[in-house]
C-alpha cells in the first residue's frame, strides 16, 4: 500500500538546519529575483485581529516560489507580552506542499526561519541600496529579528559601530551584548533614537509599536544614509519618504494592505507611481540599486511567503538526506 507521508521538524531541529549567512543571503535574493520577475505567486498575506483581550494578531502568509516549484502557508502570531511568558514575541510555523497534486511535504517550525530570513532580507537591501562604504549602523528596535539584521549586515560590510535603541533598557543591552560577543564589533545600547541615528550611514527601524508613533526624525539622518523600516505601525518621519531619492518596498500589493508607511498610502502621499522599485526588480537587474548622485534611500520591507518557502525547503530538503525530523502518516493509498 502506498504512503502519503510529510516531514515533521521542531525547532531545535529547524535551528540545526538553518544554512550559512553566505546561502541563506542566495537562497533568499534567489526568491527575491523571482518576484521581480514575477515567477512567484503571492497574495496579500492576511491577518487575524483579535480584540483587547489579547495584545497580539496572527499573519498567514501564502505563496508559490517558481525557483524550487514550492508552495508554502506559514502562520505567525505576533504578541507583545510573550515575553512575559518566556515565549517568542514570534511563534510560526510553515507549512510546504507540492503544488502539483496538493499534497502536504513538511510541517515545520519557522519562528528561527522567520528571524534568519528578515534579516536576510534586511541585508539584501543594503547590498543594494546603502551608500558606499557604510559603516555605522542605527538600529532602532531589539525585537526578535534584531540580531539576524546585525548579523548579516556584519558580514556585508566593514562595520565599525553599532547603535542600539529600544523602549526596555534590557533589551537594548542585551542586544549589545550579544552583538560585541558574536559578531565581535563594536555595539552600545543608547538610551534614544536620536543617538542611534545621527551619523548613521543605515538606520534600521524593527520596532513593535501599538500605534504610530514618530520615533525617527527627518533632521536626524545622514544626507545619504539608507532607512530600513518594517515596523507593523509607522515609526519614521514622513518627511524622510517624501524627500527620498528612492522608495523601495518588497511588494507593493501587500504595502497597501498595511504596515509601516501604510497611512502614507492611504492619504495619498505614498503611491505605485512615486514609488521607485519592489526590491527584486532590483536583485534581478530590471532596476538600478543606489546611484552615486542618490541621497536617502527608503527600504520598507514587509516580509512574503516566498522568502519562508524558499528557505523553508532548502530546510526540508537537508533534514530529508540527513533523516532528520518525523515522518508522519497522512493517509494511506488502496491498493489497485
Amino acid at each position: 500500500m502506498a504512503r502519503v507521508d510529510f516531514r515533521y521538524l521542531d525547532r531545535k531541529q529547524v535551528r540545526s538546519l538553518l544554512p550559512p549567512i553566505k546561502v541563506l543571503l542566495s537562497l533568499i535574493e534567489q526568491g527575491l529575483s523571482a518576484h521581480g520577475r514575477r515567477d512567484v505567486v503571492l497574495p496579500p498575506k492576511a491577518h487575524i485581529q483579535l480584540d483587547d483581550r489579547y495584545n497580539g494578531h496572527f499573519n498567514i502568509l501564502v505563496g508559490w516560489a517558481g525557483p524550487n516549484d514550492t508552495a508554502g502557508v506559514k502562520v505567525i502570531g505576533d504578541y507583545v507580552d510573550n515575553y512575559k511568558h518566556g515565549l517568542p514575541s514570534e511563534v510560526a510555523m510553515l507549512t510546504l506542499y507540492n503544488p502539483r497534486t496538493g499534497v502536504p511535504r513538511a510541517l515545520m517550525d519557522a519562528t528561527d526561519l522567520t528571524t534568519e530570513r528578515t534579516g536576510a532580507v534586511t541585508g539584501i537591501g543594503a547590498k543594494y541600496l546603502a551608500p558606499k562604504g557604510a559603516k555605522i549602523i542605527g538600529h532602532v528596535g531589539a525585537r526578535g529579528t534584531a540580531f539576524a539584521n546585525i548579523a548579516i549586515l556584519a558580514k556585508l560590510f566593514e562595520i565599525a559601530e553599532v547603535r542600539i535603541t529600544s523602549k526596555r533598557p534590557e533589551t537594548r543591552e542585551a542586544l549589545a551584548q550579544r552583538v560585541r560577543e558574536e559578531c565581535g564589533i563594536k555595539a552600545v545600547a543608547v538610551a534614544t533614537a536620536e543617538e542611534a541615528c545621527r551619523g548613521a550611514d543605515i538606520v534600521v527601524e524593527a520596532t513593535r509599536l501599538e500605534k504610530p508613533e514618530i520615533l525617527i526624525r527627518d533632521e536626524w539622518l545622514t544626507p545619504h544614509c539608507l532607512l530600513i523600516c518594517y515596523g507593523w505601525k509607522m515609526a519614521v518621519d514622513p518627511d524622510t519618504v517624501k524627500t527620498a531619492s528612492k522608495v523601495v518596498v518588497d511588494d507593493w500589493e501587500q504595502c497597501c494592505k498595511g504596515g509601516q508607511l501604510h497611512p502614507m498610502i492611504e492619504s495619498g502621499e505614498l503611491t505605485r507611481a512615486k514609488l521607485y522599485a519592489e526590491i527584486g526588480e532590483v536583485t534581478c537587474g530590471s532596476k538600478a540599486g543606489r546611484a552615486d548622485t542618490d541621497g536617502r534611500i527608503v527600504f520598507w520591507h514587509r516580509g512574503f511567503a516566498i522568502s519562508d518557502v524558499m528557505l523553508g525547503a532548502h530546510i526540508l530538503d537537508s533534514a530529508a538526506s540527513k533523516n532528520i525530523g518525523t515522518v508522519l502518516n497522512l493517509f494511506d493509498l488502496p491498493d489497485e
